[in-house]
């Protein structure tokens, strides 16, 4: 049995300024026609007009019914605002509670694709919403969960109360921060940090029940004056902090004990044989180089040495700090280590080349020299881009008997000599400036082993 018009004018959003003409009906969407019946005002001057000027129509989308989606089409009026002051001259007719200027959505629509969009995502919620008969994009869902929400009023109670401190300026001054765990919302901002204002606040909210906070003890003293009947817990961030942190510093007092043994190579446990005898006479002393590295680690060395003096002096961390121009959490690390750190050796991965050595010293005991015989055996070759070339006076990997590689010949240039294929030039077209121009025209840089060359561009 359908519905009256009376039974569904009260479904309407903002029933009070909205009837319902007729409903219209399709396979999987509902349309209702409405129109608006409430006083004109002006948006900007409040001024109640009755001089019409035209009408248009809004579609919003609505929430749905029984699985199909629901459109309101909307009849709204455009007036004349006949005062004078106002510099409006046309407005169009607001609809308050129902929905936002230039919406396509009513409110309570648009603040369940908010709600879908928080617990869900973008793409997520669009899915789940295209189930429930709501047809929206995932652009759409991200932009409503950016939105300011709803305000909700200030009178409700704070049942899960959260503290913690907020910088006004780092390290100089703070205030404390008051959130709501239930609506995951800030509610108040205290403008310091002390027991007694925290107290005083809690006096003024008796409905506390829970209070999470870190271990300061401010925050404690506060609560047992201010809501002695709550129930103090500490939260989650402070907790999974404190365990990374204590983690950290256990891990770093056992630096040494945690360093693997290099692993040892068997081919180098048999010792060579002497072939000449050891002389008696004793060595002169060669004099001591020290490397970059070690100079770096002496001086290191000595700033950790003037660390532990200073504090066992009994000056404070801030104070080294400020003394060796240290930063304070270096200086904290390093006393807590109570040994000198040493530095990890860097970790350099071995070069991409190494995998294809065996392969390639093979080919170069094959008499395989040039890039033409390299790549002869296989189009899907590995290294075919890779194989040994010329590199400027020399070839990667060894020398050959010819001095030059053979069969050189140049890009066709006017105005400059042809050499034959077959002879190589000879020393004074070799120097001259224009062989150098003309054969070194078309080649190009490459990389073969890691290593820049050129490549001669060859028959």
């Amino acid at each position: 049995m359908a519905a009256s018009l009376s039974h569904s004018q009260s479904l309407l959003p903002g029933s009070s300024i909205l009837v319902l003409d007729r409903i219209e009906r399709d396979s999987d969407s509902i349309r209702l026609m409405v129109h608006v019946e409430q006083e004109p005002r002006c948006p900007v001057c409040d001024s109640v007009s009755r001089s019409g000027h035209s009408c248009y129509r809004r579609h919003l989308q609505d929430l749905p019914w029984q699985g199909a989606s629901v459109q309101l089409w909307i009849t709204v009026g455009r007036f004349r605002c006949r005062n004078s002051a106002c510099p409006r001259r046309i407005f169009c007719e607001r609809l308050p509670h129902v929905a936002q200027v230039y919406g396509r959505q009513t409110t309570r629509a648009s603040e369940i694709v908010r709600v879908v969009g928080y617990v869900a995502g973008g793409l997520p919620g669009q899915r789940l919403l295209a189930r429930l008969s709501v047809t929206t994009s995932d652009d759409t869902v991200l932009r409503r969960v950016r939105q300011n929400p709803v305000p909700i009023p200030s009178q409700l109670p704070v049942h899960n109360l959260g503290v913690d401190d907020w910088a006004w300026r780092k390290q100089q001054s703070y205030g404390t921060i008051l959130v709501d765990l239930d609506l995951r919302r800030v509610i108040d901002l205290l403008p310091d940090r002390t027991s007694e204002s925290f107290a005083e606040w809690l006096r003024q909210h008796p409905e506390v029940v829970t209070i999470s906070r870190d271990r300061c003890g401010l925050y404690a003293e506060g609560a047992d004056l201010g809501a002695p009947q709550a129930q103090q817990v500490a939260d989650r961030f402070h907790l999974i902090l404190n365990l990374s942190a204590t983690m950290e510093r256990v891990l770093e007092e056992r630096s040494r004990q945690l360093v693997l043994p290099p692993v040892e190579d068997p081919s180098l446990d048999s010792t060579p044989a002497k072939t000449c005898e050891e002389s008696t006479d004793p060595p002169e002393p060669e004099p001591v180089r020290l490397t970059q590295s070690q100079l770096r680690r002496q001086r290191r060395l000595e700033r950790y040495q003037q660390v532990v003096e200073l504090f066992n002096a009994g000056e404070s961390q801030a104070a080294i700090s400020r003394t060796l121009g240290m930063e304070r959490k270096t200086v904290r690390r390093w006393l807590r280590r109570g040994e000198f750190p040493e530095r990890k050796p860097p970790h350099r991965p071995p070069p991409k080349v190494n995998q294809f050595a065996d392969y390639l010293q093979q080919r170069w005991n094959e008499a395989v020299t040039t890039r033409r015989a390299f790549t002869a055996r296989s189009g899907k070759e590995v290294m075919r881009a890779n194989a040994p070339c010329w590199h400027g006076w020399f070839p990667v990997g060894g020398l050959l008997a010819n001095p030059f590689p053979p069969r050189l010949r140049r890009e066709s240039r006017p105005n400059t000599p042809r050499f034959s294929s077959h002879a190589l030039p000879t020393k004074s077209q070799f120097s001259s400036k224009n062989f150098w121009t003309a054969s070194w025209s078309s080649a190009r840089t490459s990389t073969i082993c890691g290593i820049s060359r050129w490549r001669f561009v060859r028959l």
